[in-house]
């Protein structure tokens, strides 16, 4: 399910309240209407009964003649705010004496089914009944009943002025709302953002003040946090840049104690051999075997030496340079899988690379080598080595198959090869990327600023 913005879900909550007041309120104005049509019937019921009443004291008092009773000439010329009723005169035998009826409603501008509503709620019959009362006897009923036209007229017109008031009402509601919100879920936005680069490994980044408080004790957490990770980062990339100087140092170490110690011993081995086959032959030609099968022995020794100390640290990579040893690996690595070609290209000065940049990029070439091997089942890799000139500024390493790539997010598993890779290019203040190659396996890119190294001696 798709998640719903916080904006838009306020919107809606106020739409849908808005919705729900205007519907009371409707309700609530209709009842408002009819209680109003009902209470100004009894008003004129009893304001007609009052004239009435007069009228049958001055007949009786021979002030009036008694024919012209009753009489309806004040009620009909009085203003013209109660329009829209009927008067109804009956004697107290109910026989109907005088009915009249005053500014009915001619034009109808309500729908149908408010009509239909306003009977289904109120009824079509509604209105007010006085007696006509002179020396305590009932002379008649004076009936007052709202034009039904009159009250649907009154009902839809204050219905309408109600819900266009409310309508602009909530869309002004909902606007101010709006630039509220956005306002308010700026720094939501932001945080959101800084949170993306933080999960990136932008550990730089850093949000402002904010003027709610709410929002400024976030972001000097998240800040912290940041900054944090940060110290945290820094000292884990020290660390491992010590580790990796220790671990160069201890194969300098072995590589000089099997140089000096067994490299020596495996020479005078070997030289003595040498020396025992041409003494067996003349004195004891049976022995030649043996001897012969010593000499391969020592000699196979000194090959296995070579190439121990060739991959512990190659002995002329500070006189041929970068350039030269990966060739050289690249060329044995090939020699041994006849299945697989590498090919390397080299742009820019890459004879000026530190010591300390030259002898980790032989290891991250070798691990990606040999995660090639183990896993991507390729048979053609291609190494570009882009190292810093007058253009460019930092080193770019990108080393590329055509095996199988199946699913990416198991490309850092431990075991692999690629979280060395992936560690000795952190430890160097450079970053890595793993994506599809254009050959369609896999391809490692590396990026690293090498001028911090420029000055440095080779003990880094």
């Amino acid at each position: 399910m798709r998640p719903i913005k916080l904006n838009t879900l306020l919107m809606l909550l106020v739409i849908f309240s808005g919705s729900v007041a205007m519907s009371v309120s409707a309700v609530v104005a209709l009842y408002q209407s009819n209680q109003e049509a009902q209470d100004q019937a009894a008003q004129i019921a009893n304001s007609v009964k009052q004239q009435l009443e007069w009228q049958l004291l001055k007949a009786h008092n021979l002030m009036q003649d008694p024919a012209e009773f009753p009489d309806f000439f004040l009620w009909q010329n009085s203003n013209s705010s109660i329009s829209g009723f009927c008067v109804q005169y009956e004697s107290a035998e109910g026989r109907l004496e005088r009915s009249l009826c005053k500014g009915d409603v001619s034009e109808e501008i309500w729908p149908a089914w408010f009509k239909a509503l306003y009977i289904y709620q109120f009824g079509a019959e509604q209105g007010s009944q006085l007696d006509v009362v002179f020396n305590e006897d009932v002379k008649g009923r004076i009936s007052v009943t709202p034009s039904f036209l009159a009250m649907l007229h009154r009902a839809w017109r204050d219905l309408s002025n109600l819900m266009e008031m409310s309508v602009i009402t909530v869309m002004t509601l909902c606007i101010l709302l709006y630039i509220t919100l956005g306002w308010v879920l700026k720094p939501v936005r932001l945080t959101t953002a800084a949170l993306g680069k933080i999960q990136g490994g932008d550990l730089k980044v850093r949000l402002p003040d904010f003027r709610v408080k709410e929002w400024q004790d976030t972001a000097q957490r998240i800040n912290s946090m940041a900054a944090t990770l940060q110290a945290t980062f820094d000292e884990r990339k020290q660390l491992s840049m010590k580790l990796l100087h220790l671990q160069e140092e201890e194969r300098r170490h072995l590589c000089r104690e099997l140089h000096d110690e067994l490299g020596q011993s495996l020479t005078g081995l070997r030289a003595i051999a040498y020396y025992m086959e041409g003494e067996v032959k003349e004195q004891c030609p049976e022995l030649s075997p043996k001897v012969n099968q010593i000499t391969a022995i020592a000699q196979q020794m000194m090959g296995l030496v070579k190439n121990l100390l060739f991959r512990l640290r190659p002995a002329d990579l500070d006189e041929l340079g970068l350039v030269e040893n990966l060739g050289s690996m690249i060329d044995e690595w090939n020699g041994k899988h006849q299945g697989v070609d590498c090919h390397l290209v080299t742009e820019g000065r890459c004879d000026q690379i530190p010591a300390a940049v030259a002898v980790n990029l032989l290891r991250i070439v070798q691990e990606s080598l040999t995660n090639v091997v183990k896993h991507a089942s390729a048979s053609r890799v291609e190494v570009l080595l882009c190292c810093p000139d007058s253009e460019r500024e930092q080193l770019l390493l990108q080393i590329e198959d055509n095996g199988n790539l199946t699913r990416a997010e198991t490309l850092l598993k431990p075991g692999n090869g690629l979280l060395g890779v992936k560690e000795r290019v952190n430890a160097l203040n450079g970053e890595v990327s793993l994506a599809r190659s254009s050959l369609g396996g896999l391809k490692v890119e590396a990026i690293i600023p090498v001028s911090e190294y420029e000055a440095d001696d080779g003990t880094h």
